[in-house]
């Protein structure tokens, strides 16, 4: 199936025609291509056939990605249930699989083969919310796993994995394709969203050497505007990028891909002012003093070696990335309750409290007192003359993230057991500047690096930089693992796993200006560390009833590592905090029935959650993590269908239910107290959703549904109109832990303005999306046209509650200043043209 948990793909599909022995992960067996329309995965690191693989995995080919227009991996969340994919307004993505979600380090790990990625760090160490998007043109499949693969994946595959594998050279022939389209979007004004996808295959030596080559440029329709600024789509992204990979095959029994990756996308933040829309029905104002510009790019070098030496397949594998991530965002709403000029068009009153209950009034008497603060007076007044001279802040943050992995493994799958063992390792650096600094009033554009203190002192009303800090962040992972599984009788399957693991994770930060509101003061570099090893077990058992009917159950383990807080000001003993993990429970069923007319797979399954990474706030500015004192527990049922009816109709349907919660009250460290709800300005203190037992995990719809339906009409010469609907769900979901206490505290406020639980829940949504067209030779070349979110709705994928910090808005509401929800939403109704053609 193309959607679904474990599926057949009924017809024949472009990745299944793939011979088994290319796979690049192990070398296939025979039994894997006995049916040419059934799907061979290699999440097992060895090629199966997805319907005898005992795991939850969704797999959806090339050609079901083209039917649906999914052209980046950040989309994938329409394809497998249980899955969300939910973009940072500062760049990158959130994946959440079975409503693992927590900030740190990734829960889902993100293969590109068999090459790990990972996000950014930044100052808040959450890697985990800026996992890169991929481009998916010449792909062929995608790979969803869900559940913990800690044996076989390691760090990072909590909640589970998700691969893309891309299509292999091939070295007896040429071939090339093209795909373009043009598109709109609803809000854009009229604007033209143009795309232009192309590749090459060349056999440079017939059956030795071939290259393969891809390359892409989208300059999407913006819709979303900036009213305070003037400024019209201003999250139009233009990107482009390629990759080349070379196949080289000097003996039957070895075969070495090399593969370079290069994408890079300049763009703008996407939030934007939801209450807005909710009071006025105003969408897609973004109402912010200043510009929030964002580059990601991405570069990715890798090799894989695959030698069967007759006894085991031995594969080598190696890969270096960089990738560089920075942005700018709006950094008011966190100083300007300290000012006692109005900064933030009347949403936050003038100071009235004593300047000495800000943060940073030590630390500047000290620094003025020895001469390195001139300008102003060493008193309260003084202080308050500095601080008030930050105005609007503005935050530009270049990270980047360079990686290297290695892995070696040997894996034998032709007897009664099959077994794979192997090495990791890998080392990360995550580097972090932060730049805070006041914005043109006119422009929005941030006055870097205008202002920066010369001769170590800082002149008030001539110096603006309100801070400069760095933060070099290195990871290192080792790790063995080992896997078999036996077959006891030709029915009977008995796998177990083990992986041992050792982290080392090491932090440098340095000062060097301080933040005089925060309270830090000039630092040298410090640097502070953690160490951890461990093991992973894997536990499973399946049944095969016969060829269409099979039973499996497993006990798995996952983790991620813990981390070094960078948070100014934070007490030293919550600096570090440690790994969590999972334990999962799970039993599934996979079958066909008549002749494989029907396909019905249903799974079950429990996590328990222990140790949870948290997040926080210190001095309500500066995030940090913690481990959670209270454990938690998600269960939940998975099922997907597949019908073929008649012949050219195909009829798919996946869901999920998933109940999370916790088992029991969170707390912050000792020594840290919970500051005021809502904040009132208060030093020393730490804001953060303590959650009770029993309640629900943030950003954890419920449900989630997926449904397809294809047919094709035959109108002669090898012409066909096919026929395309999808259809993505899923429930309603909060965004905060405790919600009774922030209902009751942020009621519905004047005028009608929203309020209570409002502030923190997400809406359920769903998304239409249609495509129709007229194909020739099975998609030889084709004219099609398709509208992505039919209905144009609006859906929700995170909320920044406004109450807690006042972002910029120049605008009131029946009489009252409105504090602002923003939002990050699906994108509207985009329609579009698309033409495509393969050569051979």
């Amino acid at each position: 199936m193309l959607l679904l948990t474990s599926s057949l793909c009924y017809p024949a599909i472009a990745a299944a025609q793939t011979a088994p022995a290319a796979a690049p992960e192990a070398s296939a067996p025979p039994a894997a291509a006995a049916d040419p329309n059934e799907i061979v995965v290699t999440a097992l690191k060895r090629a199966t056939n997805i319907q005898q693989t005992p795991l939850a995995i969704s797999a959806v080919t090339a050609e079901t990605l083209t039917k649906q227009n999914i052209t980046d991996s950040a989309a994938l969340s329409r394809i497998a249930p249980g899955l969300q994919i939910n973009e940072n307004a500062n760049g990158g993505s959130r994946v959440i699989i079975r409503n693992l979600y927590a900030t740190g380090e990734a829960l889902v790990g993100i293969y590109y083969d068999d090459v790990p990625l990972s996000g950014t760090g930044g100052v808040s160490n959450d890697a985990g919310g800026t996992q890169p998007s991929l481009r998916l043109f010449d792909v062929e499949r995608a790979e969803v796993l869900r559940g913990p693969q800690g044996t076989l994946y390691g760090a990072g595959s909590m909640g589970g994995t998700m691969r893309i594998i891309f299509a292999k050279p091939k070295l007896d022939r040429y071939e090339g394709a093209i795909d373009a389209q043009i598109n709109t979007a609803t809000g854009s004004d009229g604007a033209i969203g143009r795309q232009v996808n192309g590749m090459v295959n060349i056999p440079v030596i017939k059956d030795l050497i071939g290259v393969r080559a891809v390359g892409y440029y989208d300059r999407t329709a913006g819709y979303i505007d900036n009213t305070l600024l003037g400024l019209k789509n201003i999250n139009t992204n233009k990107s482009y990028g390629g990759r080349v990979t070379a196949r080289i095959k000097p003996a039957d029994n070895i075969t070495l891909d090399l593969m370079a990756v290069y994408q890079d996308r300049k763009g703008a933040g996407t939030s934007w002012n939801y209450t807005e829309y909710q009071l006025t029905g105003k969408k897609f104002d973004q109402t912010l003093l200043m510009q929030q510009p964002q580059e990601d790019r991405m570069k990715l070098f890798s090799g894989t070696l695959n030698w069967d030496m007759d006894f085991a397949t031995l594969t080598v594998a190696a890969s270096y990335s960089d990738r560089k991530l920075q942005y700018k965002f709006d950094y008011t709403p966190y100083f300007a309750q300290f000012q006692s000029v109005n900064n933030t068009g009347g949403l936050v009153p003038p100071r009235t409290a004593p300047p000495e209950k800000i943060p940073g009034y030590n630390t500047f008497l000290g620094d003025c007192n020895a001469g390195v603060i001139q300008g102003t007076t060493c008193d309260g007044p003084g202080y308050q003359k500095l601080v008030n001279g930050y105005g609007n802040s503005t935050t530009f943050q270049p990270q980047s993230n360079k990686t290297s992995t290695e892995e070696i493994r040997l894996a034998d799958d032709r007897h009664d057991f099959k077994w794979t063992v192997g090495f990791y390792h890998s080392y990360r650096k995550n580097y972090t500047e932060s730049i805070l600094s006041p914005a043109d009033p006119v422009t929005g554009v941030q006055l870097y690096p205008i202002g920066f203190p010369t001769g170590n002192v800082y002149t008030v009303g001539v110096d603006t930089v309100g801070l400069d800090r760095t933060i070099d962040d290195r990871l290192e992972q080792y790790a063995g693992f080992a896997e078999g599984t036996w077959d006891a009788t030709d029915k009977l399957s008995l796998t177990a796993g083990i992986r041992y693991f050792n982290y080392k994770k090491r932090t440098t930060s340095t000062v060097l200006i301080p933040s005089y509101i925060a309270g830090n003061s000039r630092q040298a570099p410090l640097t502070t560390g953690g160490d951890e090893n461990g093991k992973l077990l894997k536990f499973s058992a399946n049944y095969k009833f016969n060829r269409d009917v099979m039973f499996y159950a497993s006990a798995t383990q996952g983790y991620r590592p813990g981390g070094v807080n960078q948070t100014l000001g934070l007490p030293s003993y919550a600096a570090v905090y440690s790994s969590d993990s999972v334990w999962n429970y799970e039993a599934g069923l996979k079958t066909s029935w008549f002749d494989r007319k029907v396909v019905l797979n249903v799974d079950v399954f429990r996590m328990d959650w222990t140790n949870m990474q948290v997040s926080a706030s210190f001095n309500n500015a500066f995030g940090f993590i913690t481990n959670s004192s209270s454990p938690a527990r998600i269960q939940g049922i998975e099922f997907d269908t597949a019908f073929y009816p008649v012949d050219r109709l195909s009829l798919k349907l996946s869901g999920s239910y998933i109940d999370a919660k916790l088992k029991g009250d969170q707390a912050l460290p000792s020594g840290i107290t919970q500051c005021p709800i809502p904040y009132d300005g208060s030093t020393g203190c730490a804001t953060i959703a303590a959650g009770k037992a029993g309640d629900p995990i943030p950003y954890s719809p419920k449900w989630t549904l997926q449904a397809s339906a294809d047919y094709s009409t035959p109108v002669g010469d090898d012409l066909e109109i096919i026929y395309h609907g999808d259809l993505s769900y899923r429930s309603s979901a909060l965004t905060t832990y405790n919600l009774p206490l922030y209902a009751t505290k942020y009621k519905d406020g004047p005028g009608g303005t929203p309020g209570g639980a409002a502030l923190y829940t997400l809406p359920g949504f769903a998304t239409v999306g249609l495509r129709v067209g007229l194909e020739k030779d099975q998609g030889r070349w084709g004219v099609y046209l398709f509208a992505n979110n039919l209905f144009n709705t609006i859906g929700l994928v995170n909320l920044t509650n406004g109450q807690a910090s006042a972002t910029q808005l120049g605008w009131r509401y029946n009489g009252n200043v409105v504090k602002p929800n923003f939002a990050v939403t699906t994108a509207p109704r985009v329609v579009g043209l698309q033409v495509m053609a393969k050569f051979r």
